[in-house]
């Protein structure tokens, strides 16, 4: 796979791990609908500016969506796009943020499971509206 396909693939990957559209993708990174969609069919080149403005936008690094070699690929097979992006957005925490998203995480993972589908609504519907 050539390296425009490859690293649309990723974008697109990334995307829609955030549930985002081309529209909205466009918007955050300051790049026209159509360019995204070019970018991720691979039929587009990108500029290393663009393509920092749309990492930064998905959460991720250039790495992220770079093709890498097999040497250098993640050997954990639990490894997806969304862990990928957490760990990064992480990493951009302070240390209070971080032990804050901790309890949190933790004190949600101890709740029944009826409790969580009940929290995960919420936040959907908080998502969903914007807020």
């Amino acid at each position: 796979m050539d390296i425009k396909k490859y690293m649309g693939m990723k974008i697109k990957e990334y995307r829609k791990a955030l549930k985002l559209t081309t529209m909205e993708l466009g918007s955050l990174s300051g790049t026209s609908q159509s360019t995204i969609s070019e970018i991720e069919r691979g039929t587009r080149s990108i500029q290393v500016e663009s393509l920092s403005r749309i990492c930064n936008a998905l959460g991720v690094t250039l790495n992220d969506v770079l093709p890498i070699s097999a040497s250098q690929e993640k050997t954990d097979a639990s490894y997806t796009p969304e862990i990928n992006q957490l760990t990064n957005l992480i990493s951009s925490l302070s240390s209070d943020e971080v032990r804050l998203l901790t309890d949190i995480l933790l004190k949600v993972n101890r709740l029944p499971q009826p409790d969580r589908e009940s929290l995960k609504s919420l936040l959907n519907s908080l998502m969903n509206n914007k807020l």
